[in-house]
């Protein structure tokens, strides 16, 4: 029982860890990406794909 609850914990701190780093690195992302590139058409692009990609990790990582 102590092991089972162990690993949900752990899984669940594990999860909360990658989702975090890949909110931050989102956000590095669309920061320079706006601050190189002034295109809004652009901005709007990057930001579209960056969130299809957190979803797309995000899904895979809670199936497996």
């Amino acid at each position: 029982f102590y092991n089972f609850f162990f690993f949900i914990f752990n899984f669940f701190f594990i999860y909360n860890y990658v989702l975090v780093l890949v909110v931050l690195v989102d956000v590095d992302l669309l920061l320079s990406f706006y601050f190189i590139y002034y295109n809004f058409f652009l901005y709007t692009y990057v930001l579209v794909l960056v969130v299809l990609v957190d979803v797309v990790l995000l899904l895979s990582f809670y199936f497996i």
